[in-house]
């Protein structure tokens, strides 16, 4: 039963037989090496983009922060939501990598950014005062880290709504590909940059990041290079996208995560749990009484309390807000003995 996190689970056979055959004899270093050619080419077709800049990495948190940090000088501003990665969870990396760029979190509604309320700030913020900080970009994150999805139409109202180029953070990009049923180009189109994420998804460990647009080139590879990240065999993790995206795997172990999240959600409120946002994809997010968490964990559920309350002491009755994380590797009897845990 573990839902804690969609980074727990293994990975995919076939990705470890492509590590193994990448193995094999010698290649040059520093993205020279056929798989990253082949990735590159992979990517300009899916995503109908020939002139896409594709680059091997291995962390979501530096694609993240070298991307962001090249589309913006050190005095301006990125536009995030509240609950964004970059805010939350990544230790001020963007300001950090581009020497004091700020984030302006706007509040959304749910866990996305609305179009109307990212007009207004960038209006706001525009002008020529000396003494303030100009717009430079808009990161958003698909799915949300509260699993909500952003349709090619919310990003293509963004996008019109700042006039600004566009960074996605899509860590769990497949996810919301299933999620959607849109295709690549469509999801992609507004995009200046996209934090391509398959470690989520069932990769070891392996990000890409996707430059749309080449103006940003000499920048981010400098950040990159300043920041570590560029990586000397980047074989190994071109290899594993490429099987990652071989025959649509991708997909397949994505709408699997988010099927069960879907069974999850459904069970939850079943035995009368209140789900505190929309399940799109793979994370719940849910409300339970204190005692059948006391339940669960009892029983060796592994999943995360989420908010200022986590304690297991207290009233059994108040609802308690947990996040439940289903991996492509989660089957639907996990999701049954985790139902079966919280109701008994």
């Amino acid at each position: 039963m573990f839902f804690g996190s969609d980074n727990t689970s293994g990975v995919h056979p076939k990705i470890m037989e492509a590590l193994a055959r990448a193995n094999d004899g010698y290649a040059a270093p520093y993205a020279g090496d056929r798989w990253t050619a082949e990735l590159t080419e992979r990517l300009r077709d899916m995503f109908q983009a020939p002139d896409a800049l594709v680059y091997p990495m291995v962390s979501g948190t530096g694609t993240n922060a070298a991307l962001l940090a090249a589309m913006t000088p050190p005095w301006g501003i990125v536009y995030c939501h509240k609950t964004a990665h970059i805010e939350v969870d990544e230790r001020n990396s963007v300001p950090f990598y581009s020497g004091g760029a700020k984030l302006k979190l706007l509040s959304g509604t749910g866990s996305r950014m609305a179009p109307e309320e990212l007009r207004d700030a960038v209006i706001r913020d525009s002008g020529d005062d000396i003494h303030a900080s100009p717009p430079a970009a808009v990161s958003l994150t698909n799915l949300t880290e509260f699993g909500e999805l952003y349709r090619p139409a919310d990003i293509a109202a963004l996008a019109e709504a700042s006039r600004l180029p566009l960074h996605l953070d899509g860590a769990r990009f497949a996810n919301a590909m299933a999620a959607s049923g849109a295709t690549p180009w469509e999801m992609t189109r507004e995009l200046s940059a996209l934090s391509l994420g398959a470690t989520k998804t069932g990769a070891m460990g392996a990000e890409a990041a996707v430059l749309f647009d080449p103006a940003f080139k000499e920048a981010f590879e400098s950040q990159r290079m300043r920041g570590g990240h560029n990586l000397s065999k980047s074989r190994y993790i071109s290899a594993q996208i490429l099987a990652w995206l071989e025959g649509d795997l991708w997909l397949e172990l994505a709408t699997q995560a988010n099927a069960m999240g879907t069974r999850l959600a459904k069970g939850i409120a079943e035995i009368g749990g209140d789900l505190a946002y929309t399940a799109e994809g793979n994370l719940v997010f849910a409300r339970l009484p204190r005692k059948m968490h006391i339940e669960a964990k009892a029983k060796g559920a592994v999943y995360h309390f989420w908010g200022p309350n986590r304690a297991l002491t207290g009233d059994p009755d108040e609802p308690l807000l947990a996040r439940f994380v289903a991996s492509w590797s989660t089957t639907e009897a996990d999701v049954d003995a985790l139902l079966a845990a919280l109701a008994d």
